[in-house]
């Protein structure tokens, strides 16, 4: 598993930052969302009714109105994307994600969720659609520039960023057999990378979140987590002044060892440890008196 390239990597910091910045005092600290009967208690048919129960719910947890008017359309797959059979995987050749648009419209009174009916066999699949959905209603609402992928940032910075990694890596049946598909337009590296923030940007350990991970999804999170704990500043800039990231001007350090992250991190604290002040030492009564009398020698001569 590999790393995004750095343009990647500067633009998810970057929009991560920038939504941090603006909504991230209010939002607090929020829920991470998993795949469980803690958060997902409701019984679940395949059907519209269960999709919208599931949908409610998934409102529920994030930092919007429950209340919002929400419409649900079931879909079919992109023109440029649909063919063979028309499963989740069984696509015309495009790469993964590259036809999956935003799937929310703004309505006069509400918005329009779009659903892609192949989505419908495969837990990971609809939860990730949902899941980045639910970015864009934040985006809406928050009165944000809105388009696919800051929607999926967005989404991972609200908590769903477990079930939106799920859902941009899926295994599913295609007509030639089980190909690896993706309900998202970032891959699964690049929303890996983006929920280690959240867990840096908020303090908290990724354990929980990695037993509900699949294992594509496991192996992108390391690589991820690697990268973020080898940049420290970047993770200090991102809890304290999140809005310096935005302009995208930081500088990226490249993966290292536990070792290596250890000498980084001294060196820059001693880079940034501010000099030390010497004080000097208190005047004695004798230096004093030697130190009044050259002065006086010096008005005398001046004076002269």
């Amino acid at each position: 598993m590999e790393l995004p390239n750095h343009d990647a990597l500067r633009w998810i910091v970057s929009t991560y930052g920038r939504f941090h910045a603006r909504h991230g005092g209010s939002i607090g600290t929020p829920n991470l969302v998993l795949p469980n009967a803690e958060f997902f208690p409701d019984e679940f048919h395949r059907d519209g009714p269960s999709v919208a129960r599931l949908l409610t719910r998934m409102i529920h947890y994030a930092p919007i109105r429950d209340d919002l008017g929400i419409q649900l359309a079931f879909v079919e797959p992109d023109a440029a994307r649909a063919g063979g059979c028309g499963s989740l995987a069984c696509e015309s050749g495009a790469p993964p994600g590259a036809a999956r648009a935003l799937n929310v419209q703004e309505l006069d009174l509400g918005y329009r969720i779009l659903l892609e009916a192949s989505d419908m066999p495969h837990a990971e699949a609809l939860t990730g659609s949902l899941s980045r959905a639910i970015g864009a209603l934040v985006l809406h609402e928050a009165d944000d520039p809105v388009d696919a992928p800051t929607s999926e940032i967005a989404a991972v910075a609200c908590g769903f960023g477990v079930l939106l990694s799920n859902g941009a890596a899926v295994w599913a049946k295609a007509c030639s057999g089980l190909r690896l598909a993706r309900t998202t337009v970032l891959s699964v590296e690049e929303v890996t990378v983006a929920l280690a923030l959240f867990f840096a940007a908020h303090g908290t350990r990724s354990s929980e979140a990695r037993a509900h991970l699949g294992a594509t999804q496991r192996a992108a999170l390391d690589v991820a987590t690697d990268w973020v704990e080898s940049n420290p500043l970047l993770v200090e800039t991102l809890r304290e002044r999140p809005a310096v990231l935005e302009a995208g001007t930081f500088d990226i350090e490249p993966i290292r060892g536990p070792i290596g992250r250890w000498l980084h991190k001294r060196k820059l604290e001693k880079e940034l440890r501010p000099a030390r002040v010497t004080a000097q030492p208190a005047m004695t009564d004798e230096r004093r008196r030697r130190f009044e009398e050259a002065r006086a020698l010096v008005d005398d001569v001046m004076g002269e």
